[in-house]
């Protein structure tokens, strides 16, 4: 069961995790309606937790996007000068390019990486 948080654009971000955590309890709990459970266009997944590093999310119909979450590891990244350890997180993606232009997806995507790297940012008006 996947609840579907509405209007998400309108709420601020506390709005949103208390709105989630409402209906992820609905869900849990076995009475969740159809409606908290229907007419999504954009799912978030994560295989994080169970280990996995990249995966290849499937657009769930009549959806737009999905975007798949993947486990944080510690890599080696090279700086030009020597190999850092640093911790690493794949964001797998796919978009309805029917719906969706391509570079639009890449932006969104963009803005996302940005904020998980920066969340601070989230906290910032405009």
């Amino acid at each position: 069961m996947v609840p579907v948080v509405r209007h998400a654009e309108s709420l601020d971000l506390w709005g949103c995790a208390a709105e989630l955590g409402r209906l992820a309890e609905s869900a849990r709990n076995g009475t969740a309606s159809r409606e908290e459970l229907t007419g999504s266009t954009i799912t978030i997944t994560s295989l994080g937790s169970m280990g996995g590093v990249m995966s290849t999310p499937i657009i769930n119909h009549p959806e737009v996007a999905i975007i798949g979450v993947n486990k944080i590891m510690v890599r080696p990244v090279w700086d030009s000068s020597a190999f850092n350890p640093r911790r690493m997180m794949n964001l797998s993606s796919s978009f309805d390019h029917r719906i969706i232009d391509g570079f639009d997806a890449a932006r969104f995507v963009q803005r996302i990486k940005t904020l998980i790297e920066t969340p601070a940012l989230i906290f910032v008006e405009g």
